[in-house]
C-alpha cells in the first residue's frame, strides 16, 4: 500500500461520515415533522488491498494479510417504526395506525406517498394536503357535490361521511417491497415497484385515525449522541489526512 492509497482511505472516511452527518442533521430538523421517517445509514467496507512481505514485515505463519481501501455508505433505511400519535383539531386531520400510506397526487396527476395526513378542503371543495397536492379519494359524489352542512366522520377504514351522505374512501397504499420506496422531498415518497391499494383489499394497512396526527418517530436524544459520534470520527480521520500528508512532505524532503 502506497501514501496516495493511504490518503484516499482518509478521504472515503471523510466523505462517508460527511454524509452519514448530513443524515443525522435532516433526521434532527424533522423532529416534529408530522409522519416524518428516521433515516439510517449502512456503512461497508470498500475493496481489501493485499499486503505483502515488501511493505511490512511479515512473519513466515503469518496469514494472507489485507487491508480495506476505505468505507463506503452503502445504503441510507428508513426506520418504519410507528410515530406517536397526537389529537389534532382539524376534522379532516388523519393519521394511518399500521404500515399504509395516503396517497396524494400532483398537478401533472403523479402518485406520491406520505405519512403526513395533515388534510383540508380547498376553495374547490378538493381533499388537499399542506402542499395542494390532491389526496386520492375513492369518491361516491364529486367533491364538488359534497354537502356543506353536517358532521364529518372518518371510518377507520377511511370512509368518509357528512350528515349520513357517504361521500366517499380516503385510500390507503403499501409497496409490495419496502425497498421500491425513495423518498423525493418534502415528506413525500414514489414507488417504483408494484402498489397494494386499499381499494382492492383492507389487509395490511392498518387502520385511520380520524383528529389525529402521527408524529415523528425521530429519537432526539439517538440522534444527539450519534452526530456527537459522527463529529469525532470525521475529525480523526481529517487527523489521519493530516498525518499522512506530513509524512509525506517528511519524505520528499529526504529524496531532494
Amino acid at each position: 500500500m502506497n501514501m496516495g492509497q493511504l490518503l484516499s482511505i482518509s478521504k472515503s472516511g471523510l466523505t462517508g461520515y460527511q454524509n452519514y452527518l448530513d443524515v443525522i442533521s435532516n433526521n434532527i430538523a424533522n423532529v416534529d415533522t408530522k409522519g416524518f421517517k428516521d433515516k439510517r445509514v449502512a456503512f461497508q467496507e470498500l475493496l481489501n488491498n493485499g499486503t505483502y512481505e515488501n511493505e511490512v514485515g511479515l512473519s513466515d505463519n503469518a496469514q494472507p494479510l489485507a487491508m480495506n481501501t476505505g468505507v463506503n455508505i452503502q445504503q441510507v433505511n428508513e426506520n418504519e417504526a410507528q410515530g406517536a400519535l397526537q389529537e389534532a383539531s382539524g376534522v379532516y386531520n388523519v393519521a394511518i395506525e399500521g404500515d399504509g400510506y395516503f396517497g396524494v397526487r400532483d398537478a401533472n396527476n403523479n402518485l406520491y406517498l406520505t405519512r403526513d395526513g395533515s388534510f383540508y378542503r380547498d376553495s374547490q371543495g378538493n381533499l388537499v394536503n399542506q402542499n395542494g397536492y390532491q389526496v386520492d379519494v375513492q369518491s361516491q359524489l364529486p367533491a364538488s357535490q359534497w354537502p356543506t352542512t353536517g358532521a364529518v366522520s372518518i371510518s377507520q377504514q377511511g370512509y368518509v361521511s357528512i350528515g349520513n351522505t357517504r361521500v366517499g374512501r380516503i385510500l390507503m397504499y403499501r409497496p409490495e417491497n419496502s425497498i421500491d420506496m425513495n423518498a423525493v422531498g418534502n415528506n413525500l415518497y414514489q414507488c417504483t415497484g408494484n402498489l397494494i391499494s386499499s381499494a382492492n383489499t383492507n389487509n395490511g394497512f392498518g387502520i385511520i385515525h380520524q383528529g389525529m396526527l402521527e408524529n415523528s418517530n425521530v429519537d432526539m436524544a439517538d440522534s444527539m449522541s450519534n452526530l456527537i459520534i459522527t463529529q469525532r470520527a470525521y475529525q480523526l480521520n481529517a487527523r489521519a489526512l493530516q498525518t499522512t500528508d506530513e509524512m509525506m512532505e517528511t519524505i520528499n524532503k529526504f529524496t531532494e
